[in-house]
């Protein structure tokens, strides 16, 4: 299988083809071919994770320069989580050139926004791995840019992601989202979902779904915490 379209999309022609193939490399393809040669996307995905991490902290920071670091944490969770990730991989079409076990073809592996934001950041790793921080630096902000347009119009929506992120940074911990109540019949259910923290509940969350309770209760949580939301 070529992968020109795809290099084509994402803005770099691979110099070691087999980087590529192997960020494109799920761990489900890898355990139905016990073949020694072939390498899941695992490691050039914790490579690429910081990379990504790297280059949109240095150009908030660059960007804005008057902005305190709260705010600088707000913009940065928004920007980079599994959701923002997976739109940018389906931007580049990325799903359509994975490499999957068959489990997880018939299961829509193909669009699950864990597996492709998973991918994006292996093939970030991949493409610095076969050129320099300069030109990978350049195609993922290029990236961003596409998919999100101007930074100064960033608005906080992922709640989860920045909550995650607080805990890490104030506690060196992160907090359990828990759902811990369905009201209704099936038709009209609502969900409750608690955030705990070092034993206790910091926030509460009601919604249709349970994404929409937690994204609530991660709001709620926030506001507990004195994380300034306006």
């Amino acid at each position: 299988m070529g992968y020109d379209l795809l290099e084509t999309r994402l803005g770099y022609a691979f110099r070691d083809g087999e980087l590529l193939k192997e960020a494109l490399t799920h761990t489900t393809y890898v355990n139905e071919h016990r073949d020694p040669g072939v390498q899941d996307n695992q490691r050039l995905e914790f490579l690429g994770d910081s990379i990504v991490n790297a280059v949109i902290t240095f150009r908030l920071f660059a960007q804005f320069p008057d902005e305190r670091e709260g705010a600088l944490t707000k913009k940065r969770a928004e920007l980079i989580n599994e959701g923002a990730l997976s739109k940018i991989a389906r931007h580049i079409s990325l799903g359509d050139h994975l490499l999957l076990g068959r489990g997880e073809e018939m299961d829509q592996g193909r669009d699950k926004p864990s597996i492709l934001a998973d991918a994006y950041e292996a093939l970030v790793g991949a493409v610095f791995i076969d050129s320099s921080y300069e030109t990978v630096s350049s195609i993922v902000s290029g990236h961003f840019d596409e998919v999100f347009g101007p930074m100064e119009k960033i608005s906080i929506t992922d709640y989860k992601s920045l909550l995650l992120e607080v805990c890490q940074s104030r506690y060196k911990c992160l907090p359990r989202i828990v759902v811990v109540d369905e009201i209704g019949p099936e038709h009209d259910k609502e969900f409750v979902v608690n955030v705990e923290l070092e034993g206790g509940v910091v926030g509460q969350g009601r919604g249709r779904n349970k994404k929409q309770a937690a994204q609530t209760a991660c709001k709620e949580a926030l506001r507990l915490l004195n994380y300034p939301l306006s």
